[in-house]
């Protein structure tokens, strides 16, 4: 059946009613006649996050007794089981100034979590709860999600408890003004409250972590890349943090070519060591090629300190490669 000829039937026929719809449906690539069974699948997985703080003024002068919200309860957001013995990603705005992490669990569970690992410059949490046995989701590829493929999102806006939207991947490499922002475009709808939970495809598998909302925009949500999240995953558990190489330079684009423009060498950096002059052009890096300056940032960051790599650079019109041990990059208010 044509699609002109599906839509016309919805016009006096409730859509996916007969087997025949629902087939042709699923081969046009439409969603299946309900995601019911999928929805009931996840749902045990995911988390709802509130946030026990003592509410302060901005100077940080706690609230008198008589202002504080009851239970000085000051935020909530919602995360999903990675692990049966209780580990839980949601994002770090959500629980970054929490002194007691409250989670509840589909069940009716109510457990406290400890922050095992926090990276502020990704957004990403990871917390723990003591408990076995919990349901754990499959984390899937969010480098092979396209453009107009469908996703679910589940997660508590507005405290309401579990709450379920669907969409499709509006967009992908979206950067909102972070370091390592890469995020999945979504239309699924993402409110307050969604923060950290969990993007699915349509197999049940997690491609990202819901973050932020565009102001003021209807339908205009952004998602952490879950492939970003799963490198972070064991420093978080064993250090609490994520480090990161760090060359050491500003970066730009070059003008009418694909690569990474340097536009500053800092002095004392690995980057000075190595020999980078401002005006270099990046074209690889051990081999593999880059498009622009935001890759070049997000490629080195994702090697550890001390790692060496080789930069195919070009300087004005000669190619030469350059090996640039590593360094850590520092906090960035250090780099200001």
């Amino acid at each position: 059946m044509s699609l002109t000829a599906l839509l016309a039937l919805t016009l006096t026929t409730p859509l996916f009613t007969t087997p025949a719809l629902a087939e042709d449906a699923v081969a046009m690539g439409l969603p299946a006649p309900s995601l019911a069974p999928l929805v009931e699948r996840l749902s045990p997985s995911v988390v709802s996050i509130r946030i026990q703080a003592t509410a302060r003024l901005p100077n940080g002068t706690p609230l008198p007794q008589y202002l504080r919200p009851e239970g000085d309860i000051i935020g909530q957001g919602s995360g999903f089981i990675i692990s049966e013995d209780g580990y839980i990603l949601t994002n770090y705005h959500v629980v970054a100034q929490a002194e007691v992490v409250h989670v509840s669990l589909n069940d009716g569970r109510e457990l406290t979590a400890e922050v095992v690992g926090v990276d502020d410059r990704t957004d990403v949490a990871l917390i723990k709860v003591a408990a076995e046995g919990l349901p754990a989701l499959a984390l899937g590829d969010s480098g092979a999600m396209r453009v107009g493929d469908w996703v679910l999102a589940i997660g508590n806006p507005f405290g309401l408890g579990h709450t379920v939207s669907v969409g499709i991947v509006s967009g992908k490499g979206r950067a909102l003004g972070g370091i390592y922002d890469d995020y999945l475009q979504t239309d699924a709808a993402i409110n307050p409250g969604n923060s950290g939970g969990p993007l699915f495809d349509l197999d049940g598998r997690v491609i990202g972590m819901n973050t932020a909302i565009l102001q003021n925009a209807n339908s205009v949500g952004f998602a952490i890349p879950i492939d970003m999240i799963e490198e972070m995953l064991d420093p978080l558990r064993t250090e609490g943090q994520v480090a990161r190489g760090w060359l050491g330079v500003g970066v730009g684009e070059p003008e009418g070519r694909a690569g990474a423009l340097i536009a500053q060498v800092h002095s004392g950096t690995p980057a000075a060591g190595a020999g980078l002059l401002n005006g270099d052009v990046v074209l690889a890096i051990d081999g593999t090629p880059i498009a622009s300056s935001q890759q070049l940032v997000h490629r080195i960051g994702r090697y550890p300190p001390g790692a060496t790599v080789e930069l195919d650079v070009l300087r004005g019109e000669q190619a030469q490669v350059i090996t640039v041990k590593l360094g850590e990059r520092p906090p960035e208010q250090k780099l200001r």
